[in-house]
């Protein structure tokens, strides 16, 4: 018996989905039978991932997704951005704020810029808001239902060394996440973050060999238990939910308040 798509008649918006994470999330939500709307600062980018859909639908069919040049920074686009995706679909269901890069250089704090500290901060953390407050106004809260997820780090709850300005760009999504999931707790929105553990990215390459390195094709079980895991205001890294498994344990062990 073949079991229907997960997400299917969902509508769904993945943030830096020209490639890495989350070109892997929307080829993962199109497979499962998502409308989904990608966005990225660069067209060459979205036409690969669009033509990665074509390539693993059984139908050859990429007319779910819906390509975007945006800049989450920028709020005239994005507002932009969403309307018209909201005018082609009807709304959205699913945020996938994934969006996002590493820190320009490494070093000790004295030794780093406050320019870079800022830029990072507002692609990390800025460019988070501008979208998500988009869709909110522009679909969710007039619908009382949606899910939003935010892509963090375990650097977003450990401290590292010679990444302060990392470290504090994924620390404050954790609190955006946090606060955002007690203001529409009772409005039919989940908020949570997803870690997605050293996954090999351009934006963050990982040495050949490192143990625990994943590809971003391997966090699907990952995102597929937050997603369908009923809470708001948690938060899952993807290799605790593989110990909490390897363990017998359910999957809402690994589930963990923000």
């Amino acid at each position: 018996m073949v079991s229907s798509p997960r997400l299917a008649g969902q509508r769904v918006i993945v943030t830096g989905a020209g490639r890495g994470i989350g070109r892997a999330i929307a080829l993962i939500c199109n497979r499962e039978g998502a409308k989904v709307a990608i966005l990225s600062r660069t067209w060459s980018e979205l036409e690969e991932t669009a033509s990665l859909a074509a390539f693993n639908s059984k139908e050859n069919d990429c007319s779910l997704m819906s390509l975007h040049v945006a800049d989450v920074t920028n709020a005239s686009e994005v507002e932009d951005t969403i309307t018209t995706i909201i005018q082609r679909w009807g709304g959205i269901d699913i945020l996938i704020n994934n969006a996002g890069t590493s820190q320009n250089s490494k070093g000790t704090l004295e030794t780093l810029s406050a320019n870079d500290l800022r830029h990072l901060l507002d692609l990390n953390l800025v460019g988070v808001h501008i979208v998500t407050s988009a869709v909110l106004r522009q679909s969710m809260l007039s619908a009382k239902n949606g899910k939003i997820i935010n892509i963090g780090s375990r650097a977003g709850k450990v401290g590292y060394a010679s990444n302060s300005h990392y470290c504090a760009s994924k620390f404050a999504l954790e609190g955006l996440t946090a606060a955002l999931a007690e203001e529409v707790r009772d409005k039919g929105i989940q908020v949570n973050s997803f870690a997605p553990g050293l996954v090999n990215t351009r934006s963050f390459p990982k040495p050949e060999g490192r143990k625990g390195v994943r590809s971003a094709e391997s966090i699907e079980d990952g995102f597929f238990a937050l997603l369908e895991g009923g809470v708001t205001g948690h938060y899952l890294h993807a290799d605790e939910l593989d110990e909490a498994r390897e363990k017998g344990f359910d999957d809402s062990a690994a589930l963990k308040p923000i």
